[in-house]
Formats: C-alpha cells, sequence, structure tokens
C-alpha cells in the first residue's frame, strides 16, 4: 500500500508540478520596490533561494532587502543574519521600521557548521541572510537549502561573490548586482524562470546604512533570544492552495 501521508507531503511541495495543471504557478514576495518587481515578474521567488551574486560587500545590496525583512520581522519571523561582513547599523535597520528584537546575528565557527545553521533556520521559519565568505558552499550543499526552503514555503537569501557566477546553482534566483557609480546600482538577472537571462535594471543606491564595522573586532554578545512559537505568515500545506496563492 502507498504510504498516503509520503504522498501528501511531495504533492504539497512548491516544485511539484502535477499533469492535470497547465504549468505551475510561481509565488512570490514583493520586494517592497515596483521596478524591482517588474524585473523579477512579481518579486523574490518564494518557497525558495535566492542568491545575490555581489561585485564586492558593501556597495548597497542590502538596501534592496530592507522592505522584506521589515515584513517578515512585522509578522512574527526573526531575522537571521548568518556571518555577515560587517556590523548591521541599528539605527539604519530601525529607521527602516524594522524590529531589532527580531534581528539576530549569527557567527558560525565552521563550513559544517554554517550550513547546518543555515538549514535549520529555513526550516523553522525564519528569514535567513547568509554570507559565505569562508568557503563557497557546494551545489550540494546549495540544494539542502533550497529543499529546506521549498519545503517551509519561505524565501532566502545567500549572498556570495559574482566571481561564482559560472559555478551551477539549484537556487531559484541568481541575481548579479555591481555598482555602476557612486548613485546606482546595477541588478542583473542571471537565472530565474519565465525571465531571460541578462535582463537588467538599473536603480538608485539605498540609503547609507552606517559605518562598515568587522564583526571580528566586536565582543560576541551571549544572550539567546528565543525562536518565536508562532508564526502569522500562513504556511501552505496543499498542492491546491499552491497552485491558487
Amino acid at each position: 500500500m502507498p504510504n498516503t501521508e509520503i504522498i501528501t507531503k511531495l504533492l504539497a511541495r512548491h516544485d511539484t508540478w502535477r499533469g492535470q495543471s497547465q504549468k505551475p504557478i510561481q509565488r512570490s514576495v514583493s520586494s517592497g520596490q515596483d521596478e524591482i518587481d517588474r524585473l523579477l515578474k512579481g518579486g523574490w521567488p518564494a518557497a525558495s533561494l535566492t542568491e545575490l551574486l555581489v561585485q564586492r560587500p558593501g556597495i548597497g545590496e542590502l538596501s534592496l532587502l530592507l522592505p522584506t525583512i521589515k515584513y517578515y520581522c512585522q509578522n512574527n519571523h526573526l531575522s537571521v543574519w548568518l556571518d555577515p561582513p560587517y556590523q548591521p547599523h541599528a539605527p539604519a535597520l530601525a529607521t527602516a521600521g524594522i524590529a531589532l528584537q527580531k534581528v539576530l546575528i549569527v557567527q558560525s565557527k565552521t563550513h559544517r557548521e554554517w550550513l547546518w545553521v543555515a538549514e535549520q533556520c529555513i526550516r523553522n521559519n525564519a528569514l535567513l541572510l547568509a554570507w559565505s565568505e569562508r568557503k563557497a558552499p557546494s551545489y550540494t550543499d546549495l540544494r539542502k537549502l533550497q529543499l529546506a526552503a521549498a519545503d517551509s514555503g519561505h524565501v532566502a537569501f545567500l549572498f556570495a561573490s559574482s566571481k561564482q557566477l559560472p559555478a551551477s546553482s539549484p537556487a531559484a534566483l541568481r541575481l548579479e548586482i555591481d555598482s555602476v557609480d557612486e548613485k546606482n546600482l546595477r541588478l542583473c538577472v542571471r537565472k530565474l524562470r519565465s525571465v531571460a537571462p541578462g535582463e537588467q535594471l538599473l536603480i538608485p543606491r539605498g540609503k547609507n546604512l552606517g559605518p562598515q564595522t568587522s564583526l571580528a573586532k566586536l565582543p560576541v554578545n551571549n544572550i539567546h533570544p528565543q525562536m518565536p512559537a508562532s508564526t502569522d505568515i500562513p504556511r501552505i500545506k496543499t498542492a491546491e492552495q499552491r497552485l491558487n496563492a
């Protein structure tokens, strides 16, 4: 006899396609900026891993995610920042409307620990922002994060160097970000369903997010906040709900 529980879980996955359906509908989370939403055909792909491939850290890439961070924090999710290269500037985040008590910074010691933390954060409904300067994740590593995002139904973001562009990736979206000049950023879609690779958008840089201070030079906070017991963003549990969302 078939295991109905396993089949039900498979049918509820975001990346499962049923034959009677004409095509799966890609759910998305608005970026908070109309121009970016148009480029991405709706916004950040939901239930998916997004790779932000940056020319160099600190060119303004984080400003692209502030509305998304605000949205998740307002809906009782933690925003977990895994190995950020610089200390987040609290006044700038507060000005953007982000609840600081919902922002958790985690510094990993090894790549194995980094991968475990990243996967657990996604599966526990936190909004993950991860940086991978210590070691570039392998395809298998990225596949684990993509599957975790598909199971949780939420977005997850990985910041990486644009030097990783030639490497293959299971991420639903790969977005290259570089600085054109002091006032503008160029976004270039490298991978996204229904979008031709190479489509670009020029947008103004975000507001200054504060001074750049290496986290390695700061004292470690040993106070561990509790993970929220519930979330106000419903998880999509059935295939019908996924296709009709």
